[in-house]
């Protein structure tokens, strides 16, 4: 079957799935064919999956059948949810008005995306292999000036930035973004010992447990490790060493947490058992960066 059938049939489920019905006309809201095939397309996912989907003549629609179950649709939620939108900012971009409900994202209302010339130069950086020259604006410094070699663009959840190896200093550390204030290409060779591969930090790994606050109550306890689905009462994330911090501040997670709120910040992280876990912890206080 070709690929663009594929995608076709794929959106014709993804509306059985989410609406409980197909109608032909739906086929406009995201692809440019005709009449004829959509009745070509139709029928050969009733030869794929003839299980799946019937007509229903009163209402004059296809809808799914009692033993649906999709063979085009991701079968992993997250990339469910993922393609879903991906069929309504299409269909928004066409000026149609979706069929599907929409979902409210809450997003971070201080969150500066980076502008496009600042992106673009970063992303052929990585792809080609190139040094910058950059004007940053840390929380300790008030502006420096570094050769970097942009690694890898990292989104943690509230801001970008990108992982980097300092030409000259021997060490790799994460640039946001929004705290550069110059930025070109530098005339220096790169460096090959800084690649990607050579950073440990970002290569090693460690496991990160999450539990729910001990002061909450039992009942209260037993939401949250619904909420951020827990398995025997705790959540094990792998998380790469440099991005520990990171990780933390999304998920709002206090080392002290015999000061903290319950209800506030109602998860802890399980680590006062893990001695390497501890020193790696310890390092990051020092370096003012948890």
């Amino acid at each position: 079957m070709k690929a663009d059938i594929k995608e076709r049939l794929k959106f014709l489920e993804l509306c059985l799935l989410l609406l409980g019905e197909f109608k032909k006309g739906y086929f406009h809201l995201l692809f440019d064919t005709q009449k004829a095939q959509h009745r070509k397309d139709l029928r050969a996912y009733e030869d794929e999956c003839n299980d799946n989907i019937e007509y229903d003549k009163s209402l004059k629609r296809y809808i799914p059948t009692s033993e649906f179950t999709p063979k085009f649709l991701p079968d992993n939620p997250q990339a469910l949810l993922a393609y879903q939108k991906y069929v309504d900012d299409l269909i928004a971009n066409n000026d149609e008005v979706s069929p599907f409900h929409q979902v409210e994202h809450i997003s971070q209302p201080f969150l500066t995306a980076p502008s496009i010339d600042l992106w673009a130069v970063i992303n052929r950086a990585i792809t080609r292999k190139q040094v910058l020259s950059i004007n940053y604006s840390g929380l300790r410094k008030k502006e420096a000036h570094y050769n970097i070699q942009p690694l890898a663009l990292v989104h943690n959840g509230f801001r970008w930035h990108v992982r980097s190896y300092v030409v000259g200093e021997d060490r790799y550390r994460d640039f946001v973004l929004s705290r550069m204030n110059q930025y070109q290409k530098s005339e220096l060779t790169y460096d090959a010992s800084g690649a990607l591969d050579n950073d440990d930090k970002w290569n090693d790994t460690v496991e990160l447990t999450f539990k729910a606050h001990p002061n909450l109550k039992a009942e209260q306890a037993k939401s949250i490790e619904e909420d951020y689905g827990m398995t025997n009462g705790k959540k094990v994330v792998q998380c790469k060493v440099c991005n520990i911090q990171h990780m933390l501040k999304s998920t709002r997670t206090g080392l002290n947490y015999e000061q903290r709120d319950a209800h506030s910040f109602p998860i802890i992280l399980d680590y006062k058992k893990d001695e390497e876990l501890i020193l790696m912890l310890e390092k990051l206080k020092q370096q003012g960066l948890i």
